[in-house]
């Protein structure tokens, strides 16, 4: 009787890895086809294609340090890196019980869009649903969170962490013109 048990608890061991294994992979999967990321390291996101970029390819340039997929595009934007730089766009967002600030947000489509999150009280989130993103932060944490605007329409943005009484009303929004 006692090697049955641990066989069955090998068995819903088994099982319970397989399907973490499985969920990790989805939001790898995710993760690689909206371009996204939260992280503290920055930009991800090549300013020339607009691609998942490699933190191997990079190139220095007025003292910041951008990332590319590919040689060529670093080629590129050598030759002309305003071009690719009004691409980018970066928002600072603070949340704090009930509201986002700023609670809009414009920009164009294939632009790239960074957002520095932060929470002024408790622990927040920041989920976009059409992009894949969601986000959480503590008080006084700071994520940063870069996709390339590829869609156009007006996206609302919530709060994805139960965050009081008036979470539910916690929104904002993304306008991809």
């Amino acid at each position: 009787m006692v090697t049955l048990r641990k066989s069955w608890w090998l068995v819903v061991l088994a099982f319970g890895l397989l399907v973490s294994l499985a969920s990790a992979a989805d939001k790898m999967e995710m993760d690689h086809n909206h371009q996204m990321t939260a992280t503290a390291e920055g930009q991800v996101i090549c300013p020339v294609l607009g691609q998942k970029a490699s933190k191997a390819i990079s190139y220095q340039y007025k003292g910041k340090t951008y990332y590319f997929c590919c040689a060529g595009c670093v080629n590129d934007f050598k030759k002309n890196p305003d071009k690719y730089l009004t691409r980018i766009k970066e928002f600072q967002v603070s949340a704090k019980k009930y509201a986002f600030n700023p609670a809009e947000i414009k920009v164009k489509q294939n632009d790239i869009v960074r957002i520095t999150f932060s929470s002024e009280d408790v622990t927040h989130g920041f989920m976009i649903k059409e992009y894949g993103i969601n986000v959480s932060v503590k008080k006084g944490e700071i994520k940063k969170v870069e996709f390339l605007a590829d869609k156009k329409g007006t996206f609302v943005f919530r709060c994805s962490v139960y965050c009081g009484a008036d979470h539910s009303k916690m929104t904002g929004k993304l306008v991809v013109e």
